[in-house]
């Protein structure tokens, strides 16, 4: 009875699904010093049906959250220079981890 109470429990209570969110984290920074942050840089993350756009935070920061891991590739540019400056990079997303990107534009 307690063996069939077992297999029953089994397959009737929910499961546990891992969490696999993955999260990219893309700090934008100027080439000429690189200490310095870019603040409303806009940034695109994309690779073949993935294309994801926005800005840059205060401290030069944009993130989000993939459901899955992938390779990516990330440019990022700032028009409020003249002429506007330009930076690129790739970044692999990691399941249930933030993973960072440094981008210099220039």
């Amino acid at each position: 009875m307690i063996g069939l109470l077992a297999i029953i429990s089994f397959f009737l209570l929910p499961s546990c699904k891992d969490n696999t969110d993955c999260e990219a984290l893309i700090v934008v920074k100027q080439a000429s010093d690189t200490t310095i942050v870019v603040p409303n840089a806009k940034v695109k993350i994309s690779k073949m049906d993935v294309n994801i756009e926005g800005v840059t935070n205060a401290k030069g920061e944009f993130r989000h959250t993939f459901k899955l891991e992938a390779i990516l590739d990330v440019e990022a540019w700032d028009e409020t220079q003249t002429p506007p400056t330009y930076g690129k990079g790739t970044i692999r997303l990691e399941p249930d981890a933030t993973v960072r990107k440094l981008i210099v534009v220039q």
